[in-house]
């Protein structure tokens, strides 16, 4: 690795091991290098992605450096690629730390500003992506449930996963009539907000896609926060964002309405919440998303030998639903008083 820390202008004075990296303590700071598991092109973005959040003010992210070539990429003796990162003093977000939690929210609200200033700034081509295709989505479960059933003998997964199909299944349609504006057994959640509208694209920019605790690091010293695994960075409604830190964060906490509330009110201090943004951030929470995944993780597995921890999954998932309903409940009536 040494001819890959050459390539760099820094002066490694000492070199740990990090989650799948080394990390480098150097003369100019510390320095993660990673290998490289994406296109040239797809990091080219994630470089002017950072720069461009840098630009906005938004400084402390894992950005990338070049090399003394003025190349993203850098490769070993064996032609393995690797990339350098910076990188910072601190531990993850402590999940159970009300503190640290309404740390991390503050910290959300600041890369969604600097992300859509960013955004519009960019010469990028990148495409919004809706992550709530609900209609793709229900149609990709219609044929997993079709290939379970073909399956003889059925396993204790696939015999659990048929029984509780149905219920998930249902919930899918329901959240997608919902979208469509076809649901005429559930109240609206436009008639539970009070009448706020937003601006359509106010909360369009660049997204993190997969902040939580993993993605936070609270640091010794000032701004105290640093964000860091923006893999799955991606143009769209930022507010995808705020859903999935909510949803990891409150589970890990037992499904606390209480923490849900705190979330929501802590974001909406430095980004208001209009009626279409509730209805959009309801509507995320409502899908049965775990299941979902679940179902395309067992789709990728190999199907000679089902992994035990996949019925561990399914069973806590449905074990853990009616805490999901009661929360989604308190939730829809919470949305009324913002």
């Amino acid at each position: 690795m040494s001819e890959v820390y050459e390539m760099y202008d820094v002066q490694p004075e000492h070199i740990g091991r990090g989650r799948g990296a080394m990390v480098l303590h150097t003369d100019k700071g510390i320095r993660q290098v990673r290998a490289v598991t994406v296109s040239e092109s797809r990091l080219a973005a994630e470089y002017e992605f950072k720069e461009r959040l840098c630009e906005a003010g938004y400084t402390y992210t894992d950005r990338l450096v070049k090399n003394t070539d003025g190349d993203l990429v850098t490769y070993d003796r064996y032609g393995n690629p690797f990339a350098m990162r910076m990188y910072f003093e601190g531990r993850e977000m402590n999940v159970q730390n009300r503190q640290e939690i309404l740390l991390a929210v503050d910290n959300l609200v600041e890369l969604h500003r600097a992300g859509c200033e960013a955004w519009k700034l960019s010469e990028s081509d990148m495409q919004l992506r809706e992550k709530n295709d609900l209609r793709r989505r229900n149609r990709e479960l219609k044929r997993i449930i079709h290939y379970v059933s073909k399956q003889s003998p059925k396993r204790e997964f696939e015999a659990l996963y048929m029984k509780a199909f149905p219920y998930f299944y249902a919930q899918g349609l329901a959240c997608e009539k919902r979208e469509a504006g076809e649901d005429s057994e559930t109240q609206p959640m436009s008639e539970l907000v009070e009448n706020r509208e937003c601006q359509a694209d106010r909360h369009i920019g660049y997204c993190h896609g997969s902040y939580n605790y993993h993605s936070v690091l609270i640091c010794p010293e000032e701004p105290h926060v640093a964000t860091i695994n923006f893999d799955r960075f991606h143009v769209g409604n930022q507010l995808q964002d705020l859903y999935y830190f909510m949803r990891k964060t409150v589970e890990k906490n037992g499904y606390s309405f209480e923490l849900l509330t705190s979330i929501l009110q802590q974001y909406q201090k430095g980004c208001p919440l209009g009626r279409k943004d509730m209805e959009y951030i309801y509507g995320l929470y409502r899908y049965p998303e775990k299941f979902y995944k679940l179902s395309n993780q067992y789709m990728n597995s190999n199907k000679n030998r089902i992994s035990p921890k996949m019925v561990e999954k399914l069973n806590r998932i449905i074990e853990e639903e009616e805490k999901k309903q009661e929360l989604l409940e308190k939730m829809n009536i919470f949305a009324s008083h913002l």
